[in-house]
Order: structure tokens, then C-alpha cells, then sequence
């Protein structure tokens, strides 16, 4: 939400197909029909927000506090579970990653 920037990309051709890319992860392709607009707006979204990321931060520190006040071995396992679940949408769904969206 916070980074607009415009691009305006030419095309000379019906039907081009965009994608967009972090250098590691590939959007799914999108294809362009032409109708009797000149001008299409799309936002690139990540599979994970800023919620999410926050969400899965407290949850781990607080399971991770929890572990230490209680000694209790299942409190750190559990405090991994958001960072797996991190890791498996970053490196594991590499297409569901980016997503290129009309607006």
C-alpha cells in the first residue's frame, strides 16, 4: 500500500503478456486484450503482507518467551512454526509469490 510508482510501458502490439519479477520470483503471466482502453492499471501484490509478517513475529516471540518462563520444550517448536510457514511461501510457492492485479 505505502510504494506507488507509475511505469508506463508501450506496447506496439494486441495481446502482449506481462509478467513481473524480484530477480527470484516470477509473477504468473498475464495477457492484455485490448478493448478501446489506452491506459491499464495494475498493482503487484506479495503473497505476504505486513500483517502477516507482524502476526507471525508476535506469535513466535510470544511462544518463544513462553518456552523460556516455562521450560517447556513444545513452546520453541511451536515459535517455528511461523517462520516455516514464511519460508515455504517465499521459496516453496515462488509462482503465488508476485501477483500482478488489475485495478
Amino acid at each position: 500500500m505505502g510504494n506507488r510508482e507509475e511505469l508506463v510501458i508501450h506496447v506496439d502490439h494486441n495481446n502482449p503478456v506481462l509478467v513481473v519479477t524480484d530477480g527470484y520470483h516470477i509473477s504468473r503471466p498475464l495477457e492484455l486484450v485490448y478493448h478501446h482502453l489506452n491506459t491499464y492499471y495494475f498493482r503487484v501484490e506479495c503473497g505476504m503482507d505486513d500483517g502477516q509478517l507482524l502476526i507471525a513475529a508476535i506469535i513466535a516471540a510470544f511462544f518463544t518467551m513462553m518456552g523460556l518462563v516455562t521450560h517447556l520444550v513444545i513452546y520453541p517448536i511451536i515459535a517455528m512454526l511461523p517462520v516455516i510457514y514464511t519460508m515455504v511461501q517465499y521459496y516453496v510457492r515462488k509462482k503465488d509469490f508476485l501477483n500482478l492485479r488489475p485495478m
